[in-house]
């Protein structure tokens, strides 16, 4: 080994220990530092207009209205929706504590008629259906106990860590300044620092950006429109609070499995124990022929089309990178599936496109 190579090695070994540490003293930050890349490359072109209409070169300036817009039409809607989802929620605990706690005692108790309203569908479905044996509570409030424990404890988590995501926001805003000015002086940086051909890196590049802003536009838009929809059907239903119950829908959508149905199901199931059968049965169709079915129909259109991801690949990159990078995974899984593609079509262009002599 010369010289010229030991010195190069140590070097990428000290880059790599530098590299590591950096990672772990910003860990704190990723939710904020990754939502200021999201909410950049989504607004960026707002800001290269603002630079160039608004306020002419000068970067200082059109940053800082660049951001105060964001901020003007995305935080401050978020922090004010936010404090009447704190606000209701102290009038909405209550319910969803008494009603946890009658399934809780039902199942101690061994059931025994607790729910009237199952009781006569019971009946009914005997005497449809001739058999003597059905058991509506065993089947169904088993389950309704376990949907309703797993709302009620994601709805204390968001209460507990209502201070994590102040400093989360304040956090974002202030890395969205700096991409706004500088974003992309720091992208030819790292450009320049990759050992591939210009080309093939603003392909990897290009591929990155339709996949994130395809994954945001997707998730942000099916998850507000099920929020409407959710509270349309809440406010149409006569539900109280459907401005909570709706906003309360938009989180939900954005969690993998779930969704919104964590929200209008036990809502739906609790105006049925309080014998609104009417209300509770219009709840439950309403969320899962119109709610749920939006999820179905948009999401694959609007991130797999755009980002031009093969739908398999995507829906096992969201769910594998939630499981594996936790909430951030939403964007992290289908971007490594995105460069894994973007690989594979380097590969193809420099190596599998090419002729192989045959030996004679």
């Amino acid at each position: 080994m010369t010289r010229e190579q030991l010195f190069r090695y140590f070097v990428l070994a000290v880059l790599a220990f530098l590299g590591y540490q950096i990672l772990k003293i910003l860990s704190p930050f990723y939710a904020g530092i990754l939502g200021a890349i999201v909410v950049t490359l989504i607004f960026y072109p707002m800001h290269q207009f603002i630079l160039a209409r608004v306020i002419k070169d000068r970067p200082n300036p059109a940053a800082v209205l660049s951001t105060f817009v964001v901020v003007a039409f995305i935080v401050f809607p978020f922090l004010f929706f936010t404090w009447i989802l704190l606000r209701d929620m102290a009038d909405y605990f209550p319910r969803i504590e008494m009603l946890v706690r009658s399934v809780q005692n039902w199942s101690h108790s061994g059931g025994g008629g607790s729910f009237p309203w199952l009781a006569k569908l019971e009946g009914r479905l005997q005497l449809w259906s001739r058999l003597p044996n059905i058991n509506l509570e065993g089947l169904l409030l088993p389950v309704f106990k376990s949907v309703m424990n797993a709302g009620f404890q994601i709805w204390k988590m968001l209460a507990r860590n209502l201070i994590v995501l102040v400093i989360n926001l304040a956090v974002m805003v202030f890395t969205l300044f700096f991409l706004f000015r500088d974003g992309p002086i720091l992208l030819g940086k790292i450009k320049e620092v990759i050992p591939m051909d210009p080309r093939h890196k603003d392909q990897i590049a290009h591929q990155l950006y339709l996949t994130v802003t395809a994954i945001v536009r997707g998730i942000f838009f099916v998850a507000v429109t099920q929020g409407v929809l959710a509270g349309l059907g809440f406010l149409i239903g006569g539900v109280s609070s459907p401005v909570l119950l709706g906003f309360a829908s938009v989180f939900a959508a954005l969690i993998p499995f779930i969704g919104a149905t964590i929200v209008w199901l036990p809502v739906g199931i609790f105006c049925l124990t309080q014998g609104s059968v009417g209300q509770g049965v219009f709840i439950l169709l309403w969320g899962g022929l119109v709610v749920s079915l939006v999820d179905n129909f948009l999401r694959p259109y609007l991130v797999g089309t755009r980002a031009k991801l093969p739908i398999l690949f995507l829906f096992f990159g969201i769910l594998g990178g939630i499981k594996v990078y936790g909430p951030t995974g939403l964007f992290l899984g289908p971007l490594v599936v995105a460069m894994l593609i973007a690989f594979v079509k380097i590969y193809r262009e420099m190596y599998a496109s090419k002729e192989i002599p045959v030996q004679k």
